[in-house]
């Protein structure tokens, strides 16, 4: 059963005393049987849950439609892309700006734990590409660069840089690990929450091939998000990691010197 407290509406599972939302059927810390009286939440009654799933479509349909169109093959055209993804990520942080301020801050900072997410972002990256580059060239025969999409530009390295290690470190781990987190935190158990949208981010990359490590990506830098209370070491860890892949691509085409 669950035990409410009426000064802050919140409830307690009465078998392990565990906190649990109103409308949880079972704990989910110990399995307990809390109740029928809980309101079943669907898409047409839950203005939270309305709003995570929008906030998704969103950036879905626009991954889409770079994905399967040729319009965006220059990044003059993708850049207004992540102009739009950021602006629109940036206008939910704001629309929910008390409840995500937490995890804006830096909190529990350790130059020991900092080192250590940059170390581990570096070992990754690096096993990541090496093993994605013989996968690509074993099922595909294809050998995939960012350099060529870039190299038109004046500074192709810079630009790369900013593309796809800034801007995604940034404003995705805004969208997922705060945007879609607070969101459906509202209504889901926060370990549940980490796997949702590690899965949603993996998703939203529209590569099959890249789900074996994507979707651990993804549940890693929600659980630093959980365990720290803070979006910053997987903003750090995201753009390391993304970053060492950019440098890696540059030295491979002959590029980084």
């Amino acid at each position: 059963m669950i035990s409410p407290d009426s000064t802050n509406d919140t409830y307690y599972c009465d078998a392990c005393h565990h906190q649990v939302k109103g409308y949880h059927r079972f704990c989910h810390n110990c399995g307990e049987y809390l109740g029928s009286d809980s309101t079943r939440i669907s898409l047409f009654n839950h203005s939270t849950l309305q709003s995570a799933f929008s906030f998704f479509i969103v950036y879905l349909f626009v991954c889409l439609a770079v994905q399967f169109t040729n319009w965006f093959d220059s990044y003059d055209r993708l850049f207004w892309v992540e102009f739009f993804l950021a602006s629109f990520t940036l206008f939910h942080v704001f629309k929910n700006y008390k409840a995500i301020q937490p995890v804006l801050k830096f909190h529990n900072f350790s130059v020991l734990r900092l080192a250590g997410c940059i170390l581990l972002a570096t070992i990754a990256s690096v096993l990541i590409n090496i093993i994605v580059i013989k996968l690509n060239f074993s099922f595909f025969r294809t050998d995939t660069s960012y350099y060529t999409r870039f190299s038109v530009y004046a500074m192709p390295a810079a630009v790369m840089i900013y593309s796809i290690a800034v801007n995604p470190a940034i404003f995705e781990e805004l969208a997922f690990r705060g945007v879609l987190y607070h969101y459906l935190d509202t209504f889901l158990n926060e370990r549940l929450v980490v796997v949702v949208t590690g899965f949603a981010f993996a998703m939203m990359h529209l590569s099959f091939i890249s789900l074996f490590w994507l979707v651990p990506f993804g549940i890693f830098v929600g659980a630093m998000r959980k365990r720290f209370g803070t979006i910053w070491y997987g903003v750090i860890f995201h753009f390391i990691f993304n970053l060492i892949a950019v440098l890696f691509d540059l030295y491979r085409h002959g590029h980084l010197w």
